[in-house]
């Protein structure tokens, strides 16, 4: 349908936060010989229109269903007939924004494995505890990723992970030509040397529960590109509608402007506060997930 495109994989497909029956996520890239690509949603809004009333009309062997959504980021939601029955899609139409945070998430996640596992158990405990649905006005995940992120970064003592986008800023700058982006390569000169932090998967993830169950979302902004939090007071005025504000690491919007009611916020500071009181306030013996409703 649109011979010039290419198909590029992203999200937990590739950025390692992912686990057998994540969604696979792709972006439909459709050049512009003059603008490169067209990131409005007007735009992409269209295409996907078009390509959903296309995939209905086929007499395929291979899709089953398409759901078009008309997120933020639209999207179209892919089935299929045996033997992919398993794998959903969720394509979407020139997120390039997509394409280079799945990148920068790679080469986070390959510095150190307790990354990618942390997000995996953030994600499940905010799934348990109904805060990871951005359409019902929670966090979508790759926010609950971003705040791992923040939390190694700048919390962790010492430090977990780097700023690879402040030691590498031509690597990791959001413009390069997207079909240079190569994954599992070496980084163009070593890591700089700190001392190691030696906590576990889960003693990181009962500090990280404490953070946030104190942490001033109403005043504070986080930013992973800065690798620190900053004043919300010197954001627009307009993104004090937010109640979360959450720094994309390339176009600097943010990543959870769906939390926007009072509802859903006190919800939110409620998983945290009580998983906390869960994991340090209990007498009833050491740490376990099953005390936040998270079963492995």
């Amino acid at each position: 349908i649109y011979a010039e495109s290419s198909l590029i994989a992203v999200g937990s497909t590739v950025n390692g936060c992912g686990s057998y029956n994540s969604d696979m996520d792709l972006c439909l890239c459709i050049p512009d010989s003059n603008s490169g690509y067209h990131t409005d949603r007007q735009y992409a809004t269209k295409i996907l229109s078009n390509l959903a009333r296309r995939m209905r009309k086929w007499n395929s062997n291979l899709i089953k269903t398409v759901q078009f959504i008309r997120a933020k980021v639209p999207i179209l939601k892919l089935t299929f007939h045996p033997p992919y029955d398993e794998l959903e899609v969720d394509l979407n139409c020139n997120n390039v924004a997509g394409i280079y945070n799945s990148h920068l998430l790679h080469y986070y996640a390959r510095i150190d494995d307790r990354f990618p596992a942390l997000c995996l158990l953030v994600k499940h405990w905010a799934i348990k505890h109904e805060i990871n649905d951005a359409q019902m006005g929670t966090f979508n995940s790759y926010s609950l990723i971003l705040m791992v992120l923040h939390f190694l970064q700048s919390v962790a003592s010492p430090p977990v992970l780097p700023n690879l986008q402040k030691l590498y800023p031509e690597t990791f700058s959001g413009v390069s030509d997207i079909d240079r982006l190569g994954l599992f390569m070496d980084l163009s000169s070593p890591l700089p040397e700190h001392p190691p932090n030696e906590r576990t998967i889960g003693e990181l993830l009962i500090a990280f529960i404490d953070y946030y169950a104190r942490f001033d979302f109403e005043n504070l902004a986080i930013s992973v590109s800065r690798a620190c939090t900053f004043s919300r007071w010197m954001l627009p005025e307009n993104t004090q509608r937010f109640k979360i504000y959450i720094e994309e690491p390339f176009d600097g919007l943010n990543t959870a402007r769906c939390v926007t009611s009072v509802e859903m916020f006190n919800r939110i500071k409620l998983a945290f506060k009580t998983s906390r009181s869960q994991f340090l306030g209990s007498q009833a013996g050491p740490p376990n997930l099953k005390r936040i409703k998270v079963d492995v």
